[in-house]
């Protein structure tokens, strides 16, 4: 029974895995409704695994370097090819900078090192650094949902002409790379309890959020990403200058 309790968290993750070379398939058809869908079944297995294993009080180290490396495909591959792909609808409709689309390959070369400075450092602290590989997957398939999601209002079409060139993509794509190493800490979305106090960061970025949601609708997604990465650096420096 021990070896078959230790066992089911590993096919969870394996099936993160699965999925993530499904989205991979329908990339390169460019299908990237269905791409979203099984990225988001990846999205779920991969949270499935990790809530598992701590349910189960599941220790082990083949856990761990197995999750790593499904995460590598599923998080850190996805992202680039989509990247890779949006460059290229660029290249179809204005002139954009030779072989600028190859620097999508960044975040997989990136989301690899997080991936294993993640297995040194968190296991040793607890804490989580910057952005995780499944959020910044998350930005990054909204953001080829946005490419054909037709607009509502003028703030939709704005936003959706600013994001999708290419020095701006380019750009979006450097600080990603930086927000998946750096050390700044993270803000936890686990709740603890229904406390203001306890929860005051979490409920300001939820209500954030679901105004976001309100008003640019499928434009929000990567909005709210954005911005759960400027009040975690909003709360770091805050939390310093308490310190200090």
């Amino acid at each position: 029974m021990k070896k078959i309790k230790k066992i089911i968290p590993n096919i969870f993750t394996l099936l993160n895995l699965f999925f993530g070379c499904i989205s991979i398939i329908f990339l390169q058809s460019k299908l990237f409704e269905y791409a979203a869908i099984f990225t988001i079944f990846s999205l779920i297995f991969d949270f499935l695994d990790g809530f598992i294993s701590r349910s189960m009080k599941i220790e082990n180290q083949f856990g761990k370097e197995l999750d790593s490396l499904a995460d590598m495909v599923s998080f850190g591959l996805v992202p680039s090819i989509i990247v890779f792909l949006l460059f290229k609808n660029m290249n179809g409709n204005q002139k954009i900078i030779p072989f600028i689309e190859w620097s999508s390959f960044l975040i997989t070369i990136f989301s690899a090192c997080r991936l294993a400075k993640f297995n040194i450092t968190y296991y040793m602290d607890k804490k989580n650094y910057g952005l995780t590989t499944p959020v910044n997957t998350i930005f990054f398939t909204s953001l080829s949902i946005i490419m054909k999601y037709k607009p509502n209002n003028n703030i939709n079409i704005l936003i959706k002409e600013i994001i999708f060139s290419p020095i701006i993509m380019f750009l979006i794509i450097f600080f990603s790379c930086y927000f998946l190493i750096t050390k700044i800490p993270m803000i936890s979305l686990k709740f603890y309890g229904f406390s203001w106090k306890k929860n005051k960061k979490r409920y300001l970025f939820l209500l954030m959020s679901i105004l976001l949601l309100l008003t640019l609708h499928m434009v929000a997604i990567p909005c709210i990403v954005i911005l759960y990465m400027i009040t975690s650096i909003y709360f770091h420096r805050f939390n310093r200058k308490k310190l200090h």
